[in-house]
């Protein structure tokens, strides 16, 4: 009887790995698919501005992302040159100083932006 809650206990812990492996994989392959996708997109993006531009895209989507609604986010959104001038500025200050950030979207979406800027990294030594 003891041998038998041993081998379904042994069962359950290598179900439990294999969930957890699974789920660490999943992850990777749809970042390695939102971060190839975020590099098609800022081709177009001068340098300067690049990581302006990128910690104002994750943070949008941060933001979209919890709402789940049926509402166009910010970039999808016809913002004035004035408007996303300004948005600009705002997320170079927020680069400039990460720890006066409180905002829980805008620490994950630094998160995101140093994990997709690791990621540029990896991809351009390869």
């Amino acid at each position: 009887m003891e041998n038998l809650g041993l081998i379904i206990l042994g069962v359950l812990l290598a179900v439990g790995v294999g969930v957890v492996f699974y789920l660490n994989y999943n992850r990777k392959r749809n970042f390695n698919k939102l971060f190839e996708q975020v590099s098609e997109a800022l081709k177009t993006i001068p340098k300067q501005k690049k990581n302006n531009f990128l910690l104002f895209m994750f943070k949008d989507s941060m933001s979209a992302s919890k709402k789940k609604s049926k509402t166009p986010s910010a970039l999808e959104k016809n913002m004035s040159p004035k408007q996303l001038e300004i948005q600009m500025i705002q997320m170079a200050t927020i680069l400039k100083d990460r720890s006066k950030v409180t905002d829980k979207k805008t620490k994950n979406a630094l998160k995101l932006l140093d994990e997709y800027l690791a990621w540029e990294k990896n991809k351009n030594k390869k």
